[in-house]
């Protein structure tokens, strides 16, 4: 039997896992195809020059592979840098976790309905950003929205359709403005209540990353975090590290963004964990208000000054559609967007039009 014959012949549990694993290595794969494309690619590498010898490394975490590209003029201090800098994020996402059962976030879920959380400040700061989010784009992206996942099976893998009954009681345990947080404490005052920073964990933990580089006087980085990607100023000779926007179907790139200043470039797309059950795929970037994936849009790539604001943007814009979500882009500084729509149309922000390079895909 073919692998093709064999998912189609997969439970819808098995088809989720298989698919998760596909949309994984396909993330991973955007500026990786892009390299292979262009030239000037992002990792094209290991020449020398008076920035120093770019260096990779590969570490996981976070349930995808990190890499991490750097400059630096001694290949003794760029590994130290980068043993450091994993350290570092793995040290991060022991509290931020949701399915580690002794971090801080499954603590705080655990305490729902009966207890405040005494949390590090990282976690306070993370929950803090999530709520500022929540607030921002009026619920489109809701760290609460735990519940739901767990009905419809993307946090475990055993994926499935849930009835209405289970959606309209997980429905009511979602609302980020029930969350209380104050003097380093987290509440959740419901039972059933819990936290999920999957959107919004992976871009802080970027950032710091980048933080710890800069701390390190490195100049010239990039991290990729399965499509959470952090950069750090230019390559070493000065031209922009060039990011791929993978085709939401075909798997191409269909369009590159050249970027050289700090900042970051996020995508979350339909494509990254979804099952098919009668020909309908399911996703796993839902909307609060209706309990059911998000259907106006295939893919949402945000521009942004930090990690995390893109990566809790780029769930918000695709929860919230492309008039509503490009609106949004258009109100805040530093901030861009290309929106892909079913029809496979480009929606982009009016900060980026110029500097998108579209590649025919």
């Amino acid at each position: 039997m073919s692998r093709v014959d064999d998912e189609r012949r997969a439970t819808p549990a098995k088809r989720c896992a298989l698919q998760q694993k596909r949309g994984l290595l396909t993330a991973l794969a955007v500026v990786v195809l892009a390299a292979a494309v262009f030239a000037a690619a992002v990792f094209s590498g290991g020449r020398g020059g008076a920035g120093g010898k770019q260096y990779s490394y590969t570490e996981l975490l976070m349930d995808t592979d990190i890499e991490l590209q750097l400059f630096s003029r001694s290949s003794g201090k760029s590994r130290r840098v980068a043993q450091d800098l994993f350290a570092e994020m793995r040290r991060l996402e022991l509290l931020l976790s949701s399915s580690d059962p002794d971090s801080e976030v499954s603590a705080i879920n655990d305490a729902a309905g009966k207890e405040p959380v005494a949390v590090s400040p990282e976690t306070a700061a993370v929950i803090g950003e999530a709520l500022t989010y929540s607030a921002l784009s009026s619920g489109a992206f809701d760290p609460t929205i735990a519940p739901l996942l767990e009905r419809w099976g993307f946090r475990e893998g055993d994926c499935r359709i849930p009835d209405p009954v289970e959606l309209q009681e997980a429905r009511a345990a979602v609302d980020y403005r029930l969350v209380e947080a104050e003097a380093g404490e987290i509440f959740l005052p419901c039972s059933g209540m819990a936290l999920d920073l999957g959107g919004i964990a992976k871009g802080y933990i970027v950032d710091r990353g980048l933080d710890l580089l800069a701390q390190s006087g490195i100049e010239h980085a990039l991290i990729n975090a399965g499509g959470d990607v952090g950069i750090l100023g230019p390559k070493a000779d000065g031209t922009p590290w060039r990011v791929g926007i993978k085709h939401p179907r075909s798997g191409g790139v269909i369009a590159v963004i050249p970027w050289g200043d700090r900042g970051a470039i996020v995508t979350s797309g339909d494509y990254e964990r979804f099952f098919e059950e009668d020909g309908v795929r399911y996703h796993h970037i839902l909307d609060p208000r209706t309990g059911r994936p998000a259907s106006a849009l295939l893919s949402v790539t945000v521009v942004a000054p930090t990690t995390m604001e893109a990566d809790a943007l780029s769930t918000a814009l695709f929860v919230l559609g492309p008039q509503r979500g490009l609106a949004l882009v258009e109100s805040l500084p530093g901030v861009e967007a290309v929106l892909i729509t079913p029809q496979l149309e480009l929606l982009i922000s009016s900060g980026l039009g110029d500097l998108l390079e579209r590649t025919g895909e």
